[in-house]
C-alpha cells in the first residue's frame, strides 16, 4: 500500500490509532498528538488523503452521522490483518530504527553540543 520509512510510519501510526475505534479527522489527529506526546502534529492535509487512499485499498470504511455531519473512519477486517502485519514488520525493524535514531542523536551533539544533547535526552527520560 505505501513505500518509504517514512509513509511507513504514517501508516503505522494510522492503524495504531484506528485500533481504538472510529474517529473522525480532528480525533485522529488528537489521537496523533497523544500517542507521540504532543512532539508531532500531523495536518489534516496529510490525514484525509491518506484516509481517502486507504479507504480504496479497503483498508478503512468510513461513514457519514447524519446528526453532526461528521465522517467516521474505522477498519475493516483486512485493515486489522494490515495493521498486525505492520505491527510485526514494525518489531522487525526495531534495531534498524534505533540505530537511525541514535544516528540522529550523534549528529544533534555534533552540531547543537553535548550540553544540548543531555538536555534533550533529560526531556526524554520524562516520558517513561
Amino acid at each position: 500500500m505505501a513505500k518509504g520509512a517514512h509513509t511507513r510510519l504514517y501508516e503505522f501510526m494510522f492503524y495504531t490509532a484506528m485500533k481504538e475505534g472510529p474517529a473522525y479527522g480532528y480525533q485522529l489527529a488528537a489521537r496523533f498528538r497523544k500517542m507521540t506526546g504532543g512532539h508531532m502534529k500531523i495536518s489534516y492535509g496529510t490525514i484525509y488523503p491518506f484516509l481517502r487512499r486507504m479507504e480504496r485499498a479497503g483498508m478503512i470504511r468510513s461513514r457519514k452521522d447524519e446528526k453532526n455531519g461528521r465522517v467516521y473512519y474505522e477498519l475493516t477486517n483486512d485493515g486489522l490483518k494490515s495493521g498486525k502485519k505492520m505491527a510485526t514488520y514494525m518489531k522487525e525493524c526495531q534495531k534498524d530504527a534505533e540505530e537511525k535514531l541514535l544516528g540522529f542523536l550523534y549528529m544533534h551533539s555534533e552540531m547543537f553540543g553535548r550540553k544540548a544533547l543531555k538536555d534533550l535526552l533529560a526531556r526524554a527520560n520524562r516520558i517513561g
